[in-house]
């Protein structure tokens, strides 16, 4: 068994966090959710389709026979610039909450190697006649057994 993370998160710490995850919600206001209906009706503009977007609204402040009118250009530089920032916003919250995952699942895992390896211990202290031990492995067995549903993990 390695022990690849020895970190203690404080109840401080994840306060702290929390409240900076409180104020970056608070600096956009804006954010809004849509259902999974709405998303999938929604025309997507990712990045293959940034440069004809930019393209035709550059275009558009030009040539007057293609211009929508004004308000309708203002409208889509702002949602043209608020994508762009966006994007960059959501690159950044991505590679954190992949870290995050992947810390919390080491951690999870390295915890439950452990708690398996004494799983381990408690049944081979049963079977050497250790006082005690009979109740030990039937909780952690009905807990194993429950978590182990759908899998085929066995000790």
């Amino acid at each position: 068994m390695e022990n690849r993370i020895e970190v203690t998160l404080s109840e401080e710490s994840k306060n702290l966090i929390l409240q900076a995850i409180t104020g970056v919600k608070i600096q956009m206001p804006y954010l809004i959710k849509i259902g999974e209906n709405e998303r999938k009706s929604l025309q997507q503009m990712d990045d293959g389709r940034k440069p004809f977007t930019e393209k035709a609204h550059e275009l558009a402040t030009r040539v007057a026979a293609i211009n929508p009118g004004d308000s309708l250009l203002v409208a889509a530089e702002h949602d043209i610039k608020l994508y762009s920032g966006l994007a960059i916003v959501e690159n950044e919250l991505e590679q954190l909450l992949e870290m995050v995952r992947d810390t919390k699942q080491l951690a999870g895992a390295e915890a439950y190697e452990v708690s398996r390896f004494i799983y381990m211990k408690a049944k081979m202290a049963l079977k050497m006649k250790e006082p005690g031990m009979q109740s030990i492995v039937d909780e952690l067995g009905k807990l194993y057994k429950q978590a182990s549903t759908g899998t085929s993990a066995k000790v």
